[in-house]
């Protein structure tokens, strides 16, 4: 889990006992887009696996594996070599 998510969880438990301050709210609508980004990310991710092991292609297999790891370690996805 990433530090974004718990901090969503925690403005949503607030949001349950009383409403969110405006920058409470702003900061809920940026882990909101986060979250977004990284559900995409990791959606992407998975179908070119499911492609990586359709061709047979271990090399692309494991380089995306490599990529899920350090999304879900640290919310960004490597750079790619040009």
């Amino acid at each position: 889990m990433l530090p974004v998510h718990e901090r969503l969880a925690e403005l949503f438990t607030l949001s349950r006992l009383r409403q969110l301050t405006a920058s409470e709210e702003m900061e809920q609508q940026q882990c909101l887009q986060v979250n977004a980004t990284y559900c995409w990310e990791m959606a992407r991710l998975q179908n070119e696996i499911l492609l990586a092991e359709q061709t047979t292609d271990t090399q692309w297999h494991q380089d995306i594996c490599a990529q899920m790891f350090e999304l879900r370690i640290t919310g960004r996805l490597p750079k790619r070599p040009k």
